[in-house]
C-alpha cells in the first residue's frame, strides 16, 4: 500500500493546526484556574478558594494541583465539622434535632474516612477510584445537609460548611478532567 504523500504546505498547516488549537494541555496555571472554576457551580467561591491557595493560584498550577487544594481543603472542613457536631448534640434541644445531628454525625465519620482514602489515592495515582471515593463523601455530605438545611438558626454553621464541603468535593472532580500526563508525576 502506498503511503500518502504530504506537500510541505499541507505539513506546515497540520503543524500550524496542532499547536494553535486551544488545549487544557497548555494552559497556563490561571487560564487553568478559571476553566476549571467555570465548570462548577459556584465560580466565585471556586476562584476565591483557589486563589487563596499559592500553589493552586499561581501561574504555574497543574490541575493536580487545583484537586489537590480543594482535597486538602475539604479534609479540614470536615475535621471542624466533626469537632461541630458533639457540641451542637449537647445543646439539641428535641429528639428529632437530636436524631438529625446523630445521622450527621455519622455521615461525616463516613465522609471523613472517604476523603482520606481519596487522599491516598490521589498521591498514588489512582484517580478514578480517588473520583468514586470523593462522590461517597459528598453523597453522605449532601444526606446531611439534606436534614438540617432551614431546620432552625442553630444548624446554620453546620449547614454552611457542608455546603462549602459540597462545593470543594466539586472542584476536586472537576479539576481531574483537566489531568495531563504532568499531573501524574
Amino acid at each position: 500500500m502506498a503511503m500518502p504523500r504530504y506537500r510541505p504546505l499541507h505539513l506546515c498547516l497540520l503543524i500550524l493546526l496542532i499547536y494553535t488549537t486551544p488545549s487544557i494541555g497548555f494552559l497556563n496555571g490561571t487560564e487553568l484556574l478559571k476553566a476549571a472554576c467555570n465548570q462548577t457551580s459556584d465560580y466565585a467561591f471556586c476562584y476565591a478558594t483557589l486563589t487563596a491557595d499559592p500553589n493552586a493560584g499561581g501561574p504555574q498550577a497543574l490541575a493536580g494541583d487545583l484537586a489537590n487544594a480543594a482535597l486538602r481543603l475539604a479534609q479540614t472542613k470536615a475535621t471542624h465539622a466533626q469537632s461541630l457536631i458533639p457540641l451542637l448534640l449537647q445543646n439539641a434541644t428535641t429528639s428529632l434535632d437530636h436524631n438529625r445531628l446523630q445521622m450527621c454525625q455519622s455521615n461525616n465519620k463516613k465522609a471523613i474516612s472517604q476523603l482520606s482514602s481519596a487522599n491516598n489515592d490521589f498521591n498514588s495515582d489512582s484517580l478514578d477510584t480517588m473520583v468514586e471515593e470523593i462522590n461517597t463523601a459528598a453523597r453522605a455530605t449532601n444526606d446531611c445537609l439534606t436534614e438540617i438545611q432551614d431546620k432552625g438558626t442553630h444548624f446554620s454553621l453546620l449547614a454552611t460548611i457542608n455546603a462549602d464541603l459540597i462545593k470543594l468535593y466539586e472542584i476536586c472532580i472537576v479539576s481531574t478532567r483537566y489531568f495531563t500526563v504532568e499531573d501524574l508525576y
